[in-house]
């Protein structure tokens, strides 16, 4: 069962997909059409699933399950992730390249991989105060207050060690 976003309790289970390029607005609209197509069918061993989506900045797709309806499990996040891969190969696109790191940088996003994150810390151009965003939240409450954080507060923080 597809919801708005703003119907999903802040218990909800997150899943943050990060492409490792900003996503032309063409392919948001197929990327949102078949998304709406999945999430209204998606299930767990039978049992429809509250869910949502979001697409953040062209970069970023969150999707969201209400666990107080049904739970997501093994075989329903499989789909997910599979779908996700679908996605991907369609658009070529990467959602799976966890060497991709998202930061603002003079209130743009930008993106970068690790070893150059690494140089830029070197560098003084990446600080603890950098803002980053946080793919590992796991409920929409995090999503909402821990998403965006200083580099300091986030896994990031071990870049710094």
């Amino acid at each position: 069962m597809l919801v708005s976003f703003n119907e999903i309790c802040d218990s909800s289970r997150i899943w943050i997909f990060q492409s490792d390029l900003k996503i032309e607005n063409n392919k948001i609209e197929l990327i949102k059409n078949e998304l709406e197509k999945f999430l209204v069918q998606w299930s767990s061993h039978g049992k429809e699933l509250k869910s949502s989506f979001e697409i953040k900045y062209n970069l970023f797709i969150i999707i969201a399950v209400d666990g107080s309806v049904n739970n997501a499990t093994g075989c329903s996040v499989d789909s997910l992730t599979n779908f996700i891969l679908k996605i991907q190969e369609d658009n070529n696109i990467n959602f799976f390249n966890r060497l991709s790191i998202a930061y603002n940088k003079e209130n743009e996003i930008k993106l970068n991989n690790l070893s150059n994150i690494k140089d830029m810390i070197k560098d003084k151009k990446f600080s603890p105060e950098t803002i980053v965003y946080n793919n590992l939240v796991k409920t929409k409450k995090e999503y909402i207050n821990d998403w965006k954080v200083p580099a300091k507060k986030s896994w990031h923080k071990n870049l710094f060690i």
